[in-house]
């Protein structure tokens, strides 16, 4: 049997911010990561975060997360790109 899914994904390599990115599992990771997000059609979101080049993905701490509309998704995902990679002072 095969289903189609309604899942919109995205990923973005960025430099964490000062304090760096907390997670569910391993608490703050910092330096060079890649942004996963997911969104599902009815509006559950994903938000998962790795060093860049791993493999191991990490929970980003918080949520659950829904959308109002799954069609947000992408800009959703440019605009938390543009929050977790600020200029560092």
């Amino acid at each position: 049997m095969t289903t189609k899914s309604d899942m919109t994904e995205k990923f973005s390599v960025f430099t964490a911010p000062r304090g760096g990115v907390m997670t569910k599992e391993v608490g703050v990771v910092t330096g060079e990561l890649e942004l996963h997000t997911a969104a599902e059609a009815d509006g559950t979101l994903t938000l998962r975060i790795r060093y860049a080049g791993a493999d191991e993905w990490y929970t980003v701490d918080g949520g659950p997360y829904r959308l109002h509309d799954p069609r947000d998704h992408e800009v959703l995902h440019d605009v938390l790109v543009g929050l977790l990679h600020r200029p560092q002072p």
